[in-house]
């Protein structure tokens, strides 16, 4: 049995964490299942998950260690977790969920404290650096989403030294300019496919275009690597968005004939079909 599960505690945020674990899972056709670790006896609240009829699995433990131990388990297919429990403005995830999303070879999704979970994936914005290695990783995450029939947004953020010299910024110009982007990086048909481009630092703008395209879910692929000018795209969505955040661990494997390819955990394992 396929499943996604949703790690909760005994904050206020386990809520959006579990209804963001059912869209999630209906999205890989998968099951959800909760999980709480018990921590000097605390217990989340049974009715979290009873009122909506999914099971509650309780163990004791460090929380990272159980989690992670969960995670690994070949059913679940992707992992929901709370980016910290307490609430405000833009500040860094916490502990857990940096410990876990570093360790978890698997689509994790980070889900804001504040958040508002969606009943259903309608939006993802996907962003894309127009690099072959990161249109390559997010590539079976569109796919699927296609078939899914959800409304797919790219997003390049290009710099003052990238930006496209558009013949008198002409609009025939920019569609061409637009179309030669989705056709070069986006492999699927682009029925429900939208370019979104701004000009400044990705890490300053994900986030911003999310909350104004009012989308579900921000998609973003990563090494697992962070640390002093690693991940820095990664940390600050995570700092800054309102909205869940899927990180799709990309790794090496080996492929057929051409030595090793770049693959998200879930396309490699064949969960996006």
């Amino acid at each position: 049995m396929t499943t996604v599960l949703a790690a909760i505690d005994a904050t206020p945020s386990a809520q959006a964490v579990l209804g963001t674990a059912v869209a999630i899972a209906d999205l890989f056709d998968a099951t959800t299942v909760a999980l709480h670790v018990r921590e000097k006896g605390l217990a989340v609240p049974h009715e979290v998950s009873s009122a909506t009829g999914i099971e509650l699995r309780e163990i004791s433990g460090t929380p990272v260690d159980q989690i992670v131990a969960a995670a690994r388990d070949q059913d679940v297919a992707a992992l929901v977790l709370g980016a910290r429990g307490a609430r405000g403005g833009p500040q860094p995830a916490g502990h857990t969920a940096l410990e876990v999303v570093t360790r978890v070879p698997k689509p994790v999704v980070v889900v804001p404290p504040h958040a508002q979970a969606p009943k259903q994936l309608a939006r993802i914005l996907v962003p894309l650096d127009g690099s072959g290695e990161s249109s390559r990783a997010l590539e079976a995450t569109i796919e699927l989403a296609h078939r899914r029939e959800l409304e797919i947004l790219v997003l390049h953020v290009y710099s003052a030294a990238t930006v496209p010299a558009f013949a008198d910024h002409e609009p025939h110009a920019t569609w061409q300019w637009d179309q030669e982007f989705l056709t070069r990086h986006v492999a699927t048909p682009h029925e429900r496919v939208s370019l979104l481009r701004r000009l400044g630092v990705p890490a300053d703008d994900i986030a911003s275009v999310a909350r104004q395209a009012t989308a579900d879910i921000v998609v973003l692929a990563w090494s697992q690597r962070l640390g002093s000018g690693r991940a820095n795209v990664v940390s600050e969505t995570l700092a800054r968005s309102s909205i869940p955040v899927l990180l799709l661990p990309v790794f090496r494997r080996r492929g057929r004939g051409n030595g090793s390819c770049s693959a998200p955990y879930f396309a490699a394992c064949g969960l996006s079909a």
